[in-house]
């Protein structure tokens, strides 16, 4: 199949440009929640507002979108040494990546390597982060054995997710010692009124929910340190409009424990395709005594699969040192690098392999 690749500068997108993208992340093989329209749009006005980020589409022969991705131009720093173009990033966009359409993963990816290939290429250096190494897209970037493109990574780690099991429960691939906790941590907060949880989606999943999410985050050690959503209007602005967007498709999920009727912890998640992903949570650092954070997560883990039988995995967007390491049993291996194509590229970015530690250190890791 012929493929066709177009960079689309983000101004000159159209309402059927919007609708076009909508409709390859409503089916898309990859699950990638911040390649949604509804999450790049409101990053893009609230969050980078002058640096927008650039469409890069891929179409098949008749012109059906396949393959999409965001990108924004980078000038050369310690960590790539060259001017480049990476994975559109901010600080709520924790993987990147393309969406590309059931059975197009080989062809979308083809496109993407001969665009880099070419002479004089308007994309010949790509930095990607986290980068989910099983899905068929990735991997054939990551992995390629092109002879015109080399492959730089620069990091590797195994990201905590729960892989849904028919009739297993979460709690029977627990730990026995950290579900020992969490059933204590509840009898706990039972002590002090009635418990009960709640999952909020579409209509319900709406403003009010987003406020209290929003107060709960700034609750705890985020609000103190000033990095909550709440304590920036731009970062408040970002996620009430990106929840305003995505809510009415059913991509956006809140999970909320209540002890006698008052709300102490919340989630927010996002769906995309088979795949329920961890956003931002919260909780009542009156109750912390409770962990009602972790039991907040436990109950979502335990509901997951009679909510929503369609799903094969939990992704908790975390680190593999995070507390979601405890309760989740299962691992996600997650890759970033840089391709470049052009003999003198690769040499420039295998010799900056030697300053990695200092452009870490200089704040210089893109």
């Amino acid at each position: 199949m012929t493929a066709t690749v177009a960079l689309d500068p983000w101004d000159r997108l159209q309402a059927a440009d919007f609708a076009e993208w909508e409709a390859l992340a409503g089916t898309s093989a990859a699950s990638n929640p911040f390649l949604m329209p509804g999450f790049v749009q409101a990053a893009a006005r609230w969050l980078t507002p002058h640096a927008p980020p650039t469409l890069l589409r891929v179409r098949d022969g008749g012109g059906a979108l396949i393959g999409l991705a965001c990108l924004e131009r980078r000038r050369p720093n310690l960590f790539v040494p060259l001017p480049h173009w990476r994975g559109y990033r901010h600080a709520h966009a924790f993987q990147s990546g393309l969406l590309h359409a059931p059975g197009a993963a080989e062809t979308v990816a083809a496109a993407m390597i001969d665009l880099m290939a070419q002479p004089r290429s308007p994309v010949s250096v790509l930095l990607l982060h986290n980068l989910v190494a099983e899905c068929p897209l990735s991997a054939a970037l990551w992995a390629t054995r092109d002879p015109r493109l080399q492959w730089h990574e620069t990091r590797r780690f195994q990201r905590p997710v729960l892989r849904a099991r028919a009739g297993i429960s979460t709690a029977a691939r627990m730990r026995a010692s950290v579900l020992k906790d969490l059933r204590r941590r509840l009898r706990r907060l039972q002590d002090q009124g009635e418990v009960a949880t709640r999952i909020l989606q579409g209509g319900d999943a709406d403003q009010a929910a987003a406020e209290r999410h929003l107060a709960l985050e700034h609750a705890g050690w985020k609000g103190e340190a000033g990095s909550s959503l709440h304590a920036s209007a731009a970062q408040r602005g970002f996620f009430l409009e990106m929840a305003a967007r995505l809510a009415p498709t059913g991509a956006l999920v809140f999970v909320e424990t209540l002890c006698a009727g008052k709300v102490i912890a919340s989630t927010s998640n996002l769906m995309s395709g088979q795949v329920l992903s961890g956003f931002k949570t919260g909780w009542d650092p009156e109750y912390r005594q409770a962990s009602p954070g972790r039991l907040n997560e436990w109950q979502l883990f335990e509901a997951m699969h009679a909510r929503w039988p369609h799903l094969r995995q939990f992704d908790s967007q975390a680190q593999e040192n995070s507390y979601l390491a405890e309760l989740l049993p299962d691992q996600q291996v997650m890759v970033s690098g840089v391709l470049a194509a052009g003999s003198a590229a690769n040499r420039w970015l295998s010799a900056a392999r030697a300053l990695r530690p200092l452009a870490y250190r200089l704040g210089h890791d893109d």
